[in-house]
């Protein structure tokens, strides 16, 4: 039986609710297996504000906003049911529980009912005590996460690091690395970070699930609002700002850590190249778009075939044969070095095309066995370098 001073009756900002709801919902449990844990805690705060939180024993997310509390509580309500009924209502919502097991959400003339859990039956909200911290602009996380985040690896495969988002923090500069055994993504970014540690490290090294990279990419805006990264031993917890209309709230986001070390990534990366081509991003992009065409089952998502580069003199030539049909393509670039002969993921290639953010790009191969080496020219921003590698793939004769 439901305790009758569990009551709890709050009527919220319709918009403001609903936002918070939403971003809530990733760290929602979709796991049939603990009902706390698929819902939403909804927690009273003094008598104008409520903690919205949600947890999967694994990630959470925390936000206090305004309401109008008139009886004190906690409950906790299926996320993506409540999140569904916010939407559709017209106006400020009340939300109040009894002493049976039905919330009541009303609005205006309409009201629902859910089923409800009484707060207490909500996980344990981990407590932190960071001994490292750092901060970044929104802007720079974001783009960074962006575009590294593709070439997270879905699968464990023995190896969880490469599950994870590896971030490397040092003095003005941020690296972040991701892998999935068939391309490596590195990011560099030049930025103050004012690293707090006390412990007194100058260097952080840790590893984020990919999972809650996708989280964080969600809440980040792209401002110069800042970001705090603090770190424990097992978790990490990102406290920013976030706008509610005309207010900004913070939300904190915390997460288990990936608890094992990177691979030694910079050992994959070829040391002496034999051709260097260069060529414009847009163009190369817009031809294996084309070829996807041939290679890719897009109903499925599934890639079918490879795409083959020939560079001979200033040409690259693009070719690909599936049961879909044949292409043939040539752009022209700048070569330096001997004519090569390589074959690829097409889907992959322009994940990785997609993430670079400058216009020319420089392509160094050193044989149809080994990784290409995808960077920008001499003339891109020092502040932000990337290096991409691309494995090869076993070539058929077209």
């Amino acid at each position: 039986m439901r305790r009758k001073d569990k009551n709890m009756k709050i009527t919220f900002q319709k918009e403001m609710l609903l936002l918070c709801i939403q971003r809530s919902l990733g760290c929602v449990s979709s796991e049939k297996t603990y009902g706390a844990i698929e819902g939403i805690l909804l927690s009273s705060v003094g008598s104008d504000k409520c903690m919205i939180c949600a947890y999967d024993l694994e990630k959470g997310v925390k936000t206090t906003i305004d309401a109008k509390v008139h009886e004190g509580g906690a409950a906790v309500i299926n996320g993506a049911k409540l999140a569904s009924v916010v939407k559709f209502m017209p106006s400020d919502i009340t939300i109040e529980t009894g002493d049976g097991n039905f919330a009541t959400i009303s609005s205006g003339r309409s009201k629902f009912q859910l089923h409800y859990l009484p707060g207490e039956e909500f996980p344990q909200i981990p407590e932190f005590s960071p001994e490292r911290s750092f901060t970044v602009t929104q802007s720079k996380i974001k783009s960074m996460i962006n575009r590294t985040a593709f070439a997270i690896s879905h699968d464990d495969n023995g190896r969880p690091a490469l599950t994870g988002l590896y971030f490397e923090v040092e003095g003005d500069r941020i690296k972040t690395v991701a892998c999935d055994s068939f391309r490596l993504a590195i990011r560099v970014n030049k930025c103050e970070t004012n690293i707090d540690s006390k412990t007194g490290e100058t260097e952080l090294k840790f590893i984020v699930p990919g999972k809650t990279i996708n989280e964080i990419s969600r809440l980040l805006d792209d401002t110069d609002e800042k970001i705090k990264f603090s770190l424990t031993k097992k978790h990490i917890i990102f406290s920013l700002g976030m706008r509610y209309g005309d207010d900004i709230k913070e939300t904190v986001l915390f997460s288990r850590l990936i608890d094992t070390a990177y691979m030694e990534y910079e050992r994959f990366i070829p040391k002496e190249s034999k051709t260097f081509v260069t060529v414009d991003k847009n163009m190369l992009e817009d031809a294996l778009e084309r070829a996807s065409l041939v290679t890719e089952d897009r109903a499925v998502g599934q890639s079918k075939s490879i795409v083959k580069f020939k560079v001979e003199d200033e040409i690259l030539h693009i070719s690909a044969v599936s049961i879909n049909g044949k292409v043939f393509d040539e752009i022209p670039v700048e070569k330096k070095g001997p004519d090569m002969e390589i074959g690829f993921s097409c889907k992959y290639l322009i994940e990785i095309l997609r993430a670079c953010g400058t216009d020319i790009l420089k392509l160094s191969l050193t044989s149809s066995l080994m990784s290409m080496i995808i960077e920008g020219s001499g003339e891109s921003d020092k502040d932000d370098s990337f290096i991409y590698l691309a494995l090869p793939m076993k070539m058929r004769e077209n």
